[in-house]
C-alpha cells in the first residue's frame, strides 16, 4: 500500500472526545461547538467564532461583512484556494492578483501596498505551508484585512502569531489540513462591532449551515494540544529537508525569524514534474501538485499575469509529512528525497 500525501493524525484523545459527544446524544450544533470556538478565539485573539459546514459558505459570509459594492477591488494571491475567486465572482467584486515571491510562495507586503487604490475594500493574506509575515509597520485604515490561517495556524514571526492581525480570520478544517474536524471551517472576527454584525448575518440562515458538535469535538482536542501534536511535524520537516538538500531540487523558505508548523513538504522541482512523481510512486509514496485548485488554475475567465505563481503551480510538488508516518515510511521518504532524479 502506498503512503498517501495527507493523513489526519487522529489519536485516542480525539476518539474519546468524539465518543463522548456521541453518547451524550447531543451531536448537532451546540455546547461542544461553543467550547471549541472559545479555545480557538483564545488562540487567535478574536472575540467571536462561528463554525460552518462549508469553506465557501464561511468565505461568503466573511466577504458580506466588507463595506463593498459591485466593482470594488479585493487584493489576493493567485495561489490561494479557488473558493475565494468563486465568491468574488458571485459578489461581482474585482480581484486584484499580486504575484508571489518564488522562494516563499507568499505575497510580499510591500507589493500589496503598491496595489492599493481608492477602490480597494479588502486584502487577503494566506500563509502557504507555515509562512507568517512581519506586520509591525502595517497601517490599513479603511480596508478590511482577511487572514486565512488554514496552512499557517500556530506559526509566528517576531512573536506575531498567525490569526492575530486580520480583522476577519478564516480557517478551513478539512481532512488534509493542519487542524481537521472531518470537514468544515471557522470564521472569526476581531472587534465587538463585527461580532454583532456576524451574529446578525448568521441568524439569517437556517442552522443547518452550522458545524455539528460531533465534528467540533474532533477539532477541539487538536486545537488544545496543538504545540505538542505538531512538534513532530517540525522535526520531520527538518529531517526531510536535510535529505532534499542532497538533491538538485529546491524548497520553500519562510521569514528568517519564522516559527512554522508544516502541513506538507513542498519541493520545487528542477526538471520534469511527472518524472519526480513517477519516481516516488514507484517506491510507493504518493505526491501531488502543491497549488491544485488555486485561483490561477480556476480563473480562466480572468487575465492573471503572475509569472512566479505560474511557475510554482507547475513545479511545486508536495510530499507526505505527518506524525503517523512511522519510522519505516520516514526512512523511505528520506531516501527518496535524497535520490530524486
Amino acid at each position: 500500500m502506498s503512503v498517501p500525501v495527507y493523513k489526519p493524525s487522529i489519536k485516542r484523545k480525539e476518539m474519546d472526545s468524539v465518543l463522548t459527544c456521541l453518547v451524550s446524544d447531543q451531536i448537532g450544533h451546540g455546547s461542544v461547538s461553543v467550547e471549541t470556538a472559545e479555545v480557538l478565539m483564545e488562540r487567535t485573539g478574536t472575540v467571536a467564532c462561528h463554525f460552518f459546514r462549508e469553506y465557501e459558505r464561511a468565505i461568503e459570509i466573511a466577504f458580506s461583512m466588507m463595506d463593498a459594492e459591485e466593482g470594488d477591488q479585493f487584493i489576493l494571491s493567485p495561489l490561494v484556494p479557488g473558493a475565494y475567486l468563486h465568491i468574488l465572482k458571485k459578489m461581482k467584486l474585482e480581484p486584484i492578483f499580486v504575484d508571489v515571491e518564488s522562494h516563499t510562495a507568499a505575497v510580499d507586503l510591500d507589493d500589496i501596498l503598491d496595489r492599493i487604490t481608492e477602490k480597494t475594500r479588502g486584502i487577503l493574506l494566506y500563509g502557504p505551508f507555515g509562512y507568517q509575515w512581519d506586520f509591525t509597520e502595517w497601517d490599513l485604515s479603511g480596508i478590511t484585512l482577511f487572514e486565512d490561517v488554514t496552512q499557517n495556524f500556530g506559526s509566528e514571526v517576531k512573536e506575531i502569531k498567525s490569526g492575530f492581525m486580520g480583522d476577519i480570520v478564516i480557517m478551513r478544517m478539512e481532512a488534509e489540513d493542519l487542524i481537521t474536524c472531518g470537514g468544515g471551517s471557522a470564521l472569526m472576527v476581531r472587534d465587538k462591532d463585527m461580532k454583532s454584525f456576524l451574529k446578525e448575518i448568521v441568524g439569517r440562515y437556517d442552522k443547518s449551515i452550522l458545524l455539528s458538535d460531533i465534528n467540533a469535538a474532533l477539532a477541539l482536542v487538536q486545537i488544545k494540544d496543538f504545540e505538542k501534536n505538531f512538534e513532530l511535524r517540525r522535526e520531520l520537516h527538518e529531517l526531510f529537508l536535510t535529505s532534499l538538500m542532497k538533491s538538485r531540487h529546491g524548497y520553500l523558505t519562510g521569514h528568517s525569524e519564522n516559527i512554522a508548523y508544516y502541513s506538507s513538504l513542498p519541493v520545487l522541482v528542477k526538471g520534469k514534474v511527472k518524472e519526480i512523481q513517477g519516481y516516488a510512486l514507484k517506491k510507493n509514496v504518493e505526491t501531488t501538485l502543491a497549488f491544485k485548485g488555486c485561483c490561477l488554475e480556476v480563473g480562466q475567465d480572468y487575465e492573471i499575469h503572475c509569472p512566479e505563481a505560474e511557475t510554482l503551480v507547475l513545479n511545486c510538488v508536495l510530499f507526505p509529512l505527518y506524525p503517523s508516518l512511522g519510522k519505516q515510511n520516514c526512512e523511505l521518504i528520506t531516501r527518496i528525497l535524497a535520490t530524486l532524479p
